[in-house]
């Protein structure tokens, strides 16, 4: 049964951090700049980085920053 949600999984080993999201899945080596970002936003349960990083690997960076960028802004103002 599917609810019509994507939903982000990370998986963390000693090689590195793997993400699925919907039906992609992504390897972040623990080799990559991006993996100490990756474990800080873990520890801190933040996970808008992972989302920009799928996004990057998408080929949607700038688009996909513009419109979360314009969400926040709408979240901040409504609060």
């Amino acid at each position: 049964m599917e609810d019509g949600h994507e939903r982000l999984g990370i998986f963390r080993s000693d090689s590195g951090i793997t993400l699925s999201f919907g039906q992609a899945t992504y390897f972040i080596s623990a080799d990559e700049p991006f993996h100490n970002i990756a474990l800080k936003a873990l520890d801190q349960n933040d996970y808008v980085p992972f989302y920009l990083e799928i996004a990057k690997r998408e080929g949607m960076g700038p688009e996909f920053r513009d419109a979360l960028e314009r969400m926040i802004e709408e979240t901040l103002k409504n609060d």
